[in-house]
Parts: structure tokens; sequence; C-alpha cells
């Protein structure tokens, strides 16, 4: 009976679902400005919560996750930078070790949606 108490703990990891913590690397594609932006993402994951940090690859103008939420194969968190005018929101999808979805937000001149392909960093 002892033995098999140590099998719940592991089965419980593997049916919670994916783990999304560690360094990506891609795009955010903006159709309607036609603009490919290369992006560094770091997440860390709590259970079902999120957080870490976004920003353009190289540096640059680098936000906080915030309000990051974990939901089997899916994610969703808000970032917020100094050249939006309120939150970014990203709701990512992982797909074959791949993180694909869809980031809306605003600035000055209007709303903005792009599509987010991400690539997990290797070790």
């Amino acid at each position: 009976m002892k033995k098999a108490l140590w099998i719940l703990p592991c089965l419980a990891l593997v049916m919670s679902g994916a783990d999304f913590s560690g360094k990506w690397s891609g795009t955010i594609d903006v159709e309607d400005a036609g603009s490919s932006t290369d992006v560094q993402v770091e997440l860390v994951q709590k259970a079902d919560t999120i957080t870490g940090k976004i920003g353009r690859t190289g540096g640059g103008d680098e936000g906080v996750i915030r309000n990051g939420k974990v939901d089997g194969q899916k994610i969703s968190f808000e970032v917020v930078s100094s050249e939006t005018s309120s939150p970014f929101k990203f709701t990512l999808t992982l797909v074959n070790d791949h993180l694909e979805g869809e980031m809306k937000g605003s600035v000055e001149d209007g709303e903005i949606v792009g599509k987010v392909k991400l690539t997990r960093a290797s070790t």
C-alpha cells in the first residue's frame, strides 16, 4: 500500500497539463501594420499561475507578465508596457512544443492585434 502512495503525486503532475516554465523566443506579427517583432519571453509556472517577463529580442521595452493563468494546454496573461495605453492581452496554446496564439491591445493610434509564435529555447 505504501509503495502505491508515491504514484499519486506523480499522476497529479502528469494530469495537470503542460509545463510552460522556461525561456521562449519568437515573433509577434501585426497584420495591419505589416510588421513583425522578435521577442523573448521568460515564463514561470506555479500550479495554474503564470508570471514572468516579455520584451524585444536584444533589449528594449520589457513588460512584466501579470494575471497569468494556465488552463490545460492554454495560457493567458496581460503585459503592461510604457508604449501602450492599456494592458496587452495574450492568449496562447501549446502546439507541438510551440506556443501559438494572439495578442490584443491598444496604443494611441488604436487597437493592435498580433499573431504570436514562440519556441522554447533549448537548454
